[in-house]
């Protein structure tokens, strides 16, 4: 039988490979083990989503804010489906909650051992960045960075977390490092996105989901999060009046090659 984290690993994989079907099956398993999992709601909402079942996945959405109401992807998804369904007041009160939102003592370890307390690390955080503990969960972005600083997806979760903290400069820090590294890299390039939102800089945001669909058509994050803007006609002046405090999506994660 599997453990919790077997169950919840299988299903995030499916969920990134687009098998909605499987990921479904498994994430519901785990959350008859634990209800806690804000982001498996996520995942579960998104499905439900793409399955045309938006009463579930409202349902999914919410239960998630219940649990973490700063958790910034599931209100721009969220956003996404009042949108979607017309409901725009819905969608313009989360955009008005969104708008208030803010040496190496390991040489000795050898590199498969040091992978793996990165990836527990990693694992830690992001249990601590899903119940809205993001200073936690920055704490063990950098323990797991310490260890493996070229660990891009990693640093992308870091990029994440400080935004969820509110510390944007330094999220796009985090996020343009990653970029600088592998200009191709869509999670960051999404990621970065999130954050301009987040500062109220549409364009900037807009810039990068463009890149994003310039390096993969077929991202689903981007030309969603561009749809969504679009329609919700975010003009520059509205950036202005803004004065820099928005939020905004996420992508299908992309795990480095350890």
């Amino acid at each position: 039988m599997e453990t919790l984290k077997e169950l919840l690993a299988i299903g995030k994989q499916y969920f990134d490979n687009k098998q909605y079907a499987q990921a479904e099956s498994y994430l519901k398993r785990v959350m008859e083990k634990s209800s806690r999992y804000a982001d498996v709601l996520n995942m579960l909402g998104v499905i439900a989503h793409v399955e045309g079942r938006f009463a579930s996945a409202i349902d999914y959405f919410r239960e998630a804010l219940n649990i973490n109401p700063r958790y910034t992807e599931v209100m721009l998804n969220l956003a996404v489906l009042y949108n979607d369904l017309g409901q725009y007041s819905e969608a313009k009160k989360i955009y008005g909650k969104l708008r208030g939102g803010k040496g190496s003592g390991h040489a000795s370890i050898e590199p498969v051992l040091r992978g793996k307390l990165s990836n527990l690390h990693a694992d830690i955080g992001d249990i601590y960045r899903s119940i809205g503990l993001y200073s936690y969960a920055i704490d063990e972005y950098k323990k797991a960075l310490h260890l493996n600083p070229t660990y891009f997806d990693i640093r992308t979760k870091l990029g994440q977390a400080l935004r969820e903290n509110n510390r944007f400069p330094e999220s796009l820090k985090e996020l343009k490092s990653v970029l600088k590294a592998d200009a191709h890299y869509c999670p960051a390039l999404i990621q970065t996105g999130i954050t301009y939102y987040s500062l109220g800089k549409i364009s900037e945001a807009k810039k990068n989901w463009h890149e994003a669909l310039s390096k993969e058509p077929d991202n689903e994050y981007a030309r969603m999060y561009l749809r969504l803007c679009d329609s919700m006609g975010a003009p520059a002046a509205e950036e202005k009046k803004a004065g820099g405090r928005r939020k905004a999506p996420a992508s299908k994660k992309k795990t480095a090659k350890r």
